[in-house]
């Protein structure tokens, strides 16, 4: 079992609700199927978008699946098209619409922090880079600490970042 799993099972995701089905107790599966991608298109999300989430409104489903893609940030094994994917969504859950679910999704991010510095400061891929310093952007306690990896990491990231 490895983190992500881990955190799945402490979920009753048939209690969940879903925007598209009867409860989200399908959404584990979506989550495992990504966290073993290995391609872009294959880390796509297909049950997670119009489910979970449809443009900034979200169910409180997004939390606890804010924690799971968290945890499998943590998994060196998970591919770079996967991490893409996970910190895509968490950078949507973190300025959802609902204050109270972005703000558990932002503490979701705070929990594995340390996961969304080293994931900018890896070099290994710019855009899933830049989609790290988002979420860090919006959950980072300390401000300083993000200023400071703006200065020091600001080659990683790609040229049009823009803080407007």
């Amino acid at each position: 079992m490895d983190a992500m799993e881990l955190e799945l099972g402490l979920h009753d995701w048939a209690r969940l609700p879903c925007h598209s089905c009867a409860s989200a107790s399908h959404v584990p599966a979506e989550l495992l199927r990504m966290a073993r991608a290995r391609t872009p298109e294959e880390a796509v999300p297909r049950d997670i978008e119009f489910h979970v989430i449809q443009e900034s409104w979200a169910t409180e489903t997004a939390v606890p699946v804010a924690r799971a893609l968290m945890a499998g940030l943590a998994d060196p094994r998970v591919a770079p098209a996967a991490r893409h994917q996970f910190l895509d969504l968490l950078s949507s859950f973190v300025v959802v619409d609902d204050e109270d679910i972005a703000e558990a999704c932002r503490d979701a991010a705070r929990a594995g922090i340390w996961t969304l510095y080293e994931e900018v400061l890896s070099g290994r891929a710019p855009g899933t880079a830049l989609l790290a310093y988002w979420v860090l952007y919006e959950a980072e306690p300390v401000p300083a600490r993000r200023e400071r990896l703006l200065e020091t990491a600001r080659h990683l990231l790609p040229e049009d970042l823009r803080m407007d």
